[in-house]
């Protein structure tokens, strides 16, 4: 977590926003003019290829920042920024965080998080590929859950297989199996966790890597 001292030097360049489930907040090839701190809300950092296909590498909650990459990158972005669970946040605009890393706590708060974040993206990275798409779902749904606090998540079929860089047809079958097991159920869009305990033991040991905890009130890394 960023020490109380160093966050009180970005308050008077927060600004409180809403965000959409879907807003787009950056496209890739683009140089990002802002840097969020979710509250509520749960951030994706998605990878798009050219045939129009897409996948999640990366996951932002409450407990981190998005784009810390940006911070220490001068030129475009990699992937794009996409808001996965409407909500609350703070922004700050990119150049004038920069601006800030002078601060050797700023500073040394920001490097630790991207140290997380990089391990994050390697070891969903290696779960992609090692995987099936039944654990790599549960993990995904846990992780989610943890950021929102709660086990109820508004997310169609089709925005997951996005999610996951998978056919719908995939997460349709998936889906069916886990709920039919009793894990969850799903209607209309909205997907609700029936047994945690049993979506954990469905999920790969990446979980155990990824998990964060959900704090007791609102910190920023």
């Amino acid at each position: 977590r960023m020490p109380d001292a160093e966050f009180a030097q970005l308050m008077p360049l927060l600004e409180p926003v809403s965000l959409s489930t879907g807003e787009r907040l950056s496209e890739a090839g683009e140089t990002p003019r802002f840097i969020y701190f979710p509250e509520s809300c749960v951030i994706s950092c998605q990878a798009n290829m050219q045939d129009g296909k897409s996948a999640e590498v990366g996951i932002i909650g409450f407990e981190g920042v998005a784009d810390v990459t940006a911070l220490v990158r001068s030129g475009p972005a990699v992937h794009s920024l996409n808001v996965s669970i409407g909500g609350s946040a703070l922004r700050v605009r990119r150049d004038e965080l920069r601006e800030m890393l002078g601060s050797e706590g700023l500073r040394k708060s920001f490097f630790d998080y991207a140290a997380e974040y990089v391990t994050q993206i390697s070891q969903r990275s290696a779960c992609a590929i090692f995987h099936l798409v039944e654990q790599r779902f549960a993990v995904w749904l846990l992780l989610l859950a943890d950021r929102i606090g709660e086990g109820e998540i508004q997310m169609t079929q089709e925005r997951t297989a996005d999610h996951l860089g998978v056919r719908r047809a995939g997460v349709t079958v998936v889906a069916a199996h886990m709920q039919a097991g009793g894990a969850i159920s799903y209607r209309r869009g909205t997907l609700r966790i029936n047994n945690r305990a049993m979506l954990e033991e469905l999920a790969c040991e990446c979980y155990g890597t990824l998990a964060v905890g959900r704090a007791p009130q609102t910190t920023y890394m």
